[in-house]
Order: structure tokens, then sequence, then C-alpha cells
């Protein structure tokens, strides 16, 4: 079945090339050049994803991107300069945050992620961003310490964070989808998340993400 994708882009050349682009890789994609017809449209095509090109729509725009996400999985593309004050997106419901000049290969893949698995992206290529976002914000509660997850657990909400299924990950880690499911729970049992995707938001945002990587490269 054809994944429908809805843009929301001002630009007119490049909303177009990025609606060609889709289509060469089998996602039906409709173009908006505003806030107020892509919610319309939004509404009347039920889309599998909204992209979301600021300034378009800008990240200060909460009240629209919230009511966009409630509506589909939402990707932000932001430039450079603005990548920090965008993760604040995620905290609204945005699925994913990705750079302009991220190649088009990235934007294809985490299209097809967010639709296929509830989970909630942040690129490495956007990571320095979440470290400035977390610097020039209050604290945020403290997180569970990476040693409360076992190694295994911790291997899995890495590769929860890159986006991975189920499937993928039990063929990562030579496991059962059985055996990833419990894990899973685990994890977000212990990260007190009600979802996947809010698991991965509470592990960029507390730093747990960091903590964990390092553990990991402490091991190598």
């Amino acid at each position: 079945m054809s994944m429908r994708i809805l843009l929301c882009c001002d630009k007119l050349i490049l909303g177009a090339g990025m609606q060609a682009l889709l289509g060469q890789h089998g996602l039906e994609a409709h173009t908006k050049t505003s806030v107020r017809s892509t919610v319309a449209a939004a509404k009347e095509m039920a889309p599998d994803a909204i992209v979301v090109v600021a300034p378009a729509l800008s990240i200060d725009d909460t009240s629209e991107l919230a009511e966009l996400s409630r509506m589909a999985k939402v990707i932000l593309l932001a430039r450079p300069d603005t990548t920090p004050r965008a993760f604040e997106a995620l905290r609204i419901g945005v699925r994913a945050v990705l750079s302009l000049e991220d190649p088009p290969e990235e934007l294809i893949r985490m299209i097809k992620t967010v639709i296929e698995v509830d989970a909630m992206v942040a690129p490495l290529t956007a990571r320095k961003a979440l470290d400035q976002l977390r610097t020039e914000q209050p604290p945020a509660p403290a997180p569970p310490p990476a040693g409360s997850l076992t190694p295994r657990e911790a291997e899995v909400m890495l590769l929860l964070a890159q986006g991975r299924s189920n499937a993928e990950i039990a063929e990562k880690l030579s496991i059962s989808n059985t055996t990833v499911r419990s894990h899973v729970h685990h994890v977000l049992r212990k990260l007190d998340a009600g979802t996947r995707a809010r698991a991965v938001a509470i592990a960029y945002e507390t730093g747990l993400i960091d903590a964990m990587e390092r553990q990991a490269q402490g091991r190598l």
C-alpha cells in the first residue's frame, strides 16, 4: 500500500523537487504552501506522515506543530542555525528533526522509519544541536542511571533511538523477536514511558543516550 505524504513548504521549487524525489521512492506526496492549507489537507487525506520545511512553519509555532502532530507523524526539516531550538518540537509530538543539509536518502529513510516504527528519532547529524539545547534549558529531571538498564537493554535502547524495528533489532543482536519485545517492555517500564517514542524522547532529553554510548565505548 502506498504511503501518503503531505509536504508543507512555502518554496514552490523546493516543494516540487521534494515531491518528485518522494515519488521516485514510491511515496505519494502532495505539497501545500501554507500552514492553514496543510491542516485542511491533513484533515481530508489523513496522511501517513507530514514533512514540514522551516520556515514554512516556524519552530516558534508550537500550537500549529502540535496540531499537525496529532493528525500524523511529523518530520521537521530545519536550517542548521535553528536546529537547537527545533528540538523543542520533539516535546510536542514531532517525530524527527532533520537538517536541510542532510542528504536526500536520509529524508526517505526517516519518513519510512517514523511511519513503520513507533519511534522518535534525532539523527547523529543533529546531536550537537541537542547538546546545545540541553545547556540552554533548565535542568531536566534526573534520568534513571545508565546502570539501571541491563547491558542488553541498553543495546536495545540505543537501537530504538536509531528508529530500528523489532525485527531489525532481533537481527542485529541475534535474538528472537519475542526476546526483543521483552527487552522493550522492560526499558519502557524502567523509563516510565508509555511508548517507544516517549522512551527515546526521555533518553535524549535527560542525557541517558549519551551515558549509554559512553559506557558502550568504554567496553570496546
